[in-house]
């Protein structure tokens, strides 16, 4: 069954089901892309794995799960021994601030066998667009597509968060952005911008040169997510999305699910 909006569905946006539209959609992508590609190049999902400072304010990151640490004070008296002492039993146990792993998956096109990648696709997640050491992460690595000879293709479908600096002029003001460089032409990379009353547009994806780029299909990637993950039956559409939408948007919103507008008082 497939989503009631004509575009992207605002409802997949919630931080908290991200993480499976996010992996529905690499998947998706990927299969898409090995129907349309040319003999000679294959789509993969690779895993993009990176170390940094565990927040300490972790209500700051509502996407994640937080760990569930609880001190245990040991009974006095009780000690452990070793080499014949006896060992002085701590006070209580802690955790100090440390490092922890983050994994973020990306589709890339590949030459048959792997041996160059030849574009890379990223879909930003939350975490990618809120200040922090994940977006900084990102940044570098998005600087490092830039300077290889790669494509480069990152898909944004998320209202909320900063936006990844996409070069001047600044394209429009819109909801959604698909922004594609490519690996020949840098200084002409190209921006689709549109809303979430818009459909979503059809894009190409550059391979090499002389080599005609394939286009993607976004919008059947996202049915198939909708559909798969039984969506209809997880989104509350009777309540406002996370993030909301803005008046109008919210208007429209109504209108199409057939129920009653919020206002706020």
């Amino acid at each position: 069954m497939p989503s009631p909006f004509p575009g992207m569905d605002p409802y997949l946006e919630d931080p908290l089901r991200w993480g499976g539209v996010h992996h529905g959609l690499t998947q998706a992508v990927m299969a898409a892309l090995n129907r349309v590609l040319p003999d000679g190049f294959v789509a993969e999902v690779e895993l993009f794995v990176w170390s940094g400072e565990r927040p300490e304010d972790e209500a700051t990151f509502p996407h994640r799960k937080p760990d569930v640490f609880v001190p245990r004070v040991p009974r006095k008296g009780r000690a452990d021994v070793a080499g014949g002492l006896a060992v002085a039993p701590p006070t209580t146990l802690t955790r100090m601030p440390g490092r922890h792993t983050r994994r973020n998956r990306r589709v890339e096109i590949q030459t048959a066998g792997g041996a160059e990648v030849v574009t890379v696709i990223e879909l930003l997640s939350p975490a990618n667009k809120r200040t922090g050491e994940d977006r900084t992460a990102y940044l570098t690595k998005r600087g490092e597509f830039f300077a290889s000879q790669a494509n480069f293709v990152e898909i944004d479908l998320l209202r909320d968060g900063d936006r990844m600096p996409m070069g001047n002029p600044h394209p429009p003001p819109a909801d959604y952005y698909v922004f594609v460089s490519p690996a020949d032409r840098r200084t002409e990379s190209q921006v689709w911008a549109w809303n979430v009353s818009d459909p979503i547009p059809v894009f190409p994806v550059p391979l090499r040169r002389k080599v005609p780029p394939v286009p993607l299909d976004l919008r059947a990637c996202l049915e198939r997510v909708y559909d798969e993950g039984r969506y209809v039956d997880k989104l509350n559409y009777r309540a406002d999305p996370v993030p909301p939408l803005r008046t109008g948007d919210a208007d429209w919103a109504a209108g199409l699910l057939n129920r009653p507008t919020k206002r706020k008082r």
